[in-house]
């Protein structure tokens, strides 16, 4: 993989002094997050392709085409954050209602977020 990873860099480089400010532009984004190509190597855990979140977020987008959106683009940002919240509980076992209860009661509260996913543990 070490060959693999210098022979990507050095086409990156490459790609960076092309007369095409598009391109040179997409190799010096990608070189700046290189790292980030390679996780899996150093996680075993973590899958190759997300195909598993596309094949999740499906059910929502088709949701979204078939009743037109929403009129504002406040409300789609909030129907598209509950849907990937639902979408995370149902992952992690959890239940989506309770999740938001605690999120709203917290908000109401003015108290801070809770950690209701346990990310804050790791």
């Amino acid at each position: 993989m070490h060959r693999l990873r210098r022979s990507i860099i050095d086409w990156l480089e490459r790609g960076t002094k092309v007369p095409s400010s598009r391109y040179a532009g997409r190799c010096r984004y990608i070189l700046k997050y290189e790292v980030g190509l390679w996780g899996f190597l150093n996680h075993p855990d973590t899958p190759l392709t997300n195909n598993e979140v596309e094949r999740c977020l499906r059910g929502s987008v088709i949701m979204r085409k078939i009743c037109y959106g929403t009129s504002s683009d406040r409300g789609e940002k909030f129907r598209s954050r509950v849907l990937s919240m639902v979408e995370t509980c149902k992952k992690r076992k959890l239940s989506p209602i309770t999740v938001i209860s605690q999120i709203i009661t917290a908000v109401n509260g003015k108290n801070e977020y809770p950690d209701v996913f346990g990310l804050m543990s790791t």
